[in-house]
């Protein structure tokens, strides 16, 4: 990054569903925001992500933060799931997939075949196109004459910021998002990469903080105050991590939650992850790996509640666990840390029928899926809530009361993707600059007979029986 501390820090959060500019201040503040919502587009090829509205937005996005506070810095940050193959005359050789694309029956068979063992990419090959490798394969196999004309393949994340500035490159929190593209193990490229030659098209790696150019002309409009350096951006799940990380916290796992809750935790050997219970790795920006659980928390909570918006009750809970009434995995296709349970959600006992009820019975579910995750990546140390279930003060007592060994602490941060990006632009010499958060410890709830509930849960959760 340029030298000095920079004013104005813009992050480009292209996410799936809404791409936004957000300007943070030196001290990593938010100062201003801006949206526009993500394109998706049904082709004859596959459903694909349409770059266009994003880079229009931009332009006309970045001169008006810049106006506000100079913008000395870009900071490309995106969802993992996508990957752009680029001709060499700069535009795209085959569409940008999205990940929500169902590949033919036969192209996921074939690539179950060559698909990189768990010891290697430490990472299951997922549903939909969510895997870079498959995407790559199916577009490979599919279109051959098209994907030969790629040039360069780059994450989505960095081709945003290649789209910004021109310049190429690769980045390894967006290489090791669960890609099989990378070996986990040795830190190179995977086997499936090199044998399927994708390896000699992937730029130079960069360093998620280094700067690799300029602002276009295109984005400056009539001229901006600020420097317009463009950083080589990261991965937004790692990006949520890094903010933690600048507060110097240290032995703590993260709980990301949202649609999905995800656990990361660097002090869990990654030999000791289990593919059958959702685990996998994501990378940091310093090449460390970080063992990773899943559970589909935030849409197997919207299916128990009927998507009827209400409080969850700390006493309602305790009626639910006096009455013997369970709500067992699980409600999406994916287990998350309760191998083959997918689908195979019910409630056992009497089901509440007030919306009280129902969100009382789906805090008590999530802190029960929750408590396994952390298990599955084996949590020892501080347990970080950040994200909409951080605001649920009985998830959160739950929680507490079946980790009772740990502290189970809460983040007011509702966006740490792009306050994690902006210290990228703060960094010096590779350092991490430090900036405090506020946590708060949540009290774990005094329900007595929830160890022995847990246990009943756990044996119907595991065992299938009712």
């Amino acid at each position: 990054m340029p030298a000095g501390k920079p004013r104005g820090i813009a992050v480009t959060d292209a996410g799936y569903t809404n791409t936004k500019l957000v300007l943070f201040d030196s001290a990593g503040n938010l100062i201003a925001e801006r949206k526009v919502s993500s394109r998706h587009i049904d082709t004859p090829l596959y459903k694909t992500i349409d770059p266009e509205p994003a880079i229009a937005f931009f332009k006309s996005a970045i001169p008006e933060l810049d106006a506000i506070l100079p913008v000395d810095v870009i900071v490309p940050c995106a969802h993992g799931a996508a990957m752009a193959c680029v001709a060499k005359d700069e535009s795209l050789a085959l569409p940008i997939m999205d990940y929500l694309s169902d590949p033919p029956a036969e192209i996921r068979a074939e690539y179950l075949k060559i698909a990189p063992r768990f010891a290697e990419a430490y990472c299951a090959t997922l549903p939909v196109a969510l895997t870079h490798g498959l995407q790559l394969y199916w577009q490979q196999k599919a279109w051959p004459r098209e994907f030969s004309n790629t040039a360069t393949l780059m994450p989505w994340i960095q081709y945003i910021g290649y789209r910004l500035c021109g310049a190429p490159c690769a980045e390894i929190t967006s290489m090791s998002c669960q890609t099989h593209l990378m070996n986990v193990a040795d830190g190179g490229y995977s086997s499936l990469a090199k044998r399927q030659g994708w390896d000699k098209l992937f730029p130079p790696m960069r360093n998620a903080w280094e700067e690799i150019g300029k602002l276009k002309p295109e984005f400056c409009g009539r001229g901006l105050e600020g420097n317009g350096a463009v950083l080589a951006g990261i991965h937004d799940s790692s990006a949520n991590y890094v903010r933690y990380q600048a507060a110097g916290l240290e032995s703590f796992t993260l709980v990301s939650t949202g649609t999905w809750s995800i656990s990361f935790d660097a002090a869990t050997p990654v030999s000791a992850l289990d593919e059958a219970r959702d685990t996998c790795t994501n990378t940091g920006i310093f090449g460390q790996r970080i063992a990773t659980s899943r559970f589909f928390a935030g849409k197997e909570y919207e299916i128990l509640t009927k998507g009827v918006a209400a409080n969850p009750a700390l006493e309602t809970i305790a009626a639910l666990i006096a009455e013997s009434t369970f709500a067992l995995p699980s409600f999406s296709d994916s287990g998350g840390p309760v191998p083959g349970s997918g689908l195979k959600g019910r409630i056992i006992g009497a089901p509440p029928k007030s919306p009280e009820g129902l969100a009382s019975l789906a805090s008590l579910y999530c802190a029960l899926m929750v408590s396994e995750q952390l298990d599955a990546v084996g949590s020892e140390g501080d347990i970080i809530i950040d994200g909409p279930f951080a605001g649920n003060a009985c998830f959160l007592a739950i929680l507490a009361a079946l980790r009772k060994d740990q502290r189970v602490i809460s983040s007011n941060i509702r966006d740490g993707t792009t306050a994690g990006a902006a210290c990228l632009a703060l960094m010096e010499n590779g350092t991490l600059p430090h900036i405090e958060l506020h946590l708060r410890r949540a009290s774990p709830a005094r329900i007595e007979p929830l160890p022995g509930y847990r246990q009943r849960w756990r044996d119907m959760a595991y065992g299938g029986g009712a």
